[in-house]
């Protein structure tokens, strides 16, 4: 089907949708016409009611009930016709949304085909041009040479880390170490200040037992003052009783003299533990010096220990660095070197690649004139041979013919004529063959000019890509001071483009 019968056949489907959809209107506003008309006519019976109640109410209550049926059935029916005018415009909306949604699906898939297609075109062209690869290999080569500069600037980084770490290690070992001396003298501060106050303390229990013991002798005494004194007394009260009463006496004074020796006793025995405890103390603290002093050794052996280890491993570790950073060093020298070889190696065989490919181009061009002149040459000896030819024969028919000297020249002429158009016949073929290389020769220029085209805008996306890598892209990636100042705008635009991006 073309596409005139396709548009007419739509615009014929617009017309019949857009006929349904008049009819559905008209259809809905007969209806909403005479429902108006049934509730005029209803508030005119409404109005007559009054007037004819008395006479008919009994009329006017089923004429009522039929209206109000009528009523009923109309809106229903203008109900319906409401459900079918939506109905009808929803699927006219819906294939219009329909058609729309296909128009636009195509046209993104045809935008997606010919994104897929550029992409497909430019991927080959980067796999077959030499320029593309080499560049990208430059490129390449210049990411390399920034991530090892990084990395040696990382590792110097780093070193130095490590040395400010050593650094601040040795001097955070040296101020534990005097802290810790420091908190050494002040423990020992400490323990002779608490020696000295336990020793007071002891002192002070000594001078205190010594004070008891005393005070508990005079209360001792006092109490054998006061118990002779009750004895003595008892003994002026009962001087009457001496004989009954003397035994008691007896009794309680040797109770007296027991307890009197038992607080002896007692009081012996306490001398002697706080002898002991006081002993018991001077041993206790004289091993706690004698473990501080033990404690205090190991840790300055440990110390001393720990710190030669240190020292040692800390030598170690700086020669193996030095080393490793030296042969580092030399590898990437080296690899710098191979590198500029290999790019400068590519480069000439790029260059004699490109003198060769002109060289064949010229080479080429001389071989297609010299084909086309000899074309030419043949073209016209062998229209010259076909004109003799043909004339020559023509002379041959009219001599065997014997014809006279008027149809003889007649047939010559009309000879002539046929010759000149064979002749030119020939002549026009051979103009549109040339016409057409000439065409083809025009389209294979414009197809290189656009794969140029092509080739440059990629080899500026790769200069754009790589315009950070300024500092280490090998020689031979600039082509001329063009591409240098290419380079520098898109650096001053990423420049300007993060200032806005700050002050945002």
């Amino acid at each position: 089907m073309s596409a005139c019968d396709c548009t007419c056949h739509n615009s014929d489907v617009r017309v019949a949708k857009r006929g349904h959809l008049a009819q559905a209107v008209e259809q809905r506003e007969a209806a909403r016409r005479i429902a108006e008309a049934a509730k005029a006519e209803i508030s005119r019976y409404f109005s007559d009611q009054k007037r004819f109640d008395v006479i008919a109410n009994n009329s006017v209550k089923d004429d009522f009930k039929r209206k109000g049926r009528e009523f009923k059935e109309r809106d229903a029916e203008a109900h319906m016709l409401e459900t079918v005018y939506q109905n009808e415009r929803q699927k006219a909306l819906n294939a219009i949304r329909a058609e729309e949604e296909e128009k636009i699906a195509v046209a993104l898939s045809k935008r997606q085909q010919d994104k897929e297609r550029q992409d497909k075109e430019i991927q080959k062209l980067r796999e077959q041009s030499e320029e593309i690869r080499s560049l990208a290999e430059k490129v390449r080569i210049a990411r390399v040479n920034k991530e090892r500069a990084d990395q040696l600037v990382e590792k110097k980084a780093l070193t130095a880390q490590q040395q400010e770490y050593d650094r601040a290690i040795n001097q955070y070992v040296n101020q534990a170490a005097a802290e810790a001396e420091a908190m050494d003298a002040e423990n020992q501060a400490k323990r002779r200040e608490a020696n000295v106050r336990a020793r007071m303390m002891l002192e002070d229990q000594i001078a205190e037992r010594q004070e008891a013991a005393r005070m508990a002798e005079a209360e001792a005494a006092r109490e054998r003052a006061m118990i002779d004194e009750v004895v003595k007394r008892i003994m002026l009260e009962d001087a009457a009783e001496v004989a009954t009463k003397r035994q008691r006496q007896q009794d309680t004074k040797d109770f007296i003299e027991t307890f009197l020796k038992q607080q002896d006793e007692l009081r012996r025995k306490e001398r002697e533990a706080a002898v002991a405890e006081d002993r018991k103390i001077a041993e206790y603290w004289q091993a706690v010096r004698d473990r501080e002093r033990e404690e205090a050794e190991r840790l300055a052996m440990r110390k001393e220990i720990a710190d030669r280890m240190y020292e040692k491993v800390k030598r170690e570790m700086e020669a193996e660095m030095a080393r490793r950073m030296e042969e580092e060093e030399l590898i990437n020298m080296l690899r710098r070197e191979e590198v500029e070889e290999k790019a400068r190696l590519e480069d000439e065989e790029r260059k004699r690649k490109a003198e060769e490919a002109r060289a064949e181009m010229v080479r080429a061009n001389q071989y297609q004139m010299k084909l086309k002149e000899e074309r030419e040459a043949a073209f016209r000896a062998e229209e010259e041979a076909f004109k003799q030819s043909m004339l020559a024969k023509f002379a041959e028919d009219d001599r065997l013919e014997q014809m006279n000297a008027q149809k003889r020249r007649m047939r010559l002429a009309e000879h002539q004529r046929e010759v000149q158009r064979l002749i030119d016949e020939k002549r026009q073929a051979f103009e549109d063959a040339k016409a057409r290389e000439e065409a083809e020769e025009a389209a294979k220029r414009a197809e290189d000019e656009r794969l140029r085209g092509l080739v440059e805008e990629e080899r500026k996306k790769l200069l754009r890509e790589a315009a950070e890598l300024q500092d280490y892209l090998p020689r031979g990636v600039m082509r001329d001071q063009g591409d240098v100042d290419f380079i520098a705008q898109v650096l001053e635009d990423m420049r300007l483009n993060r200032a806005k991006q700050g002050r945002q």
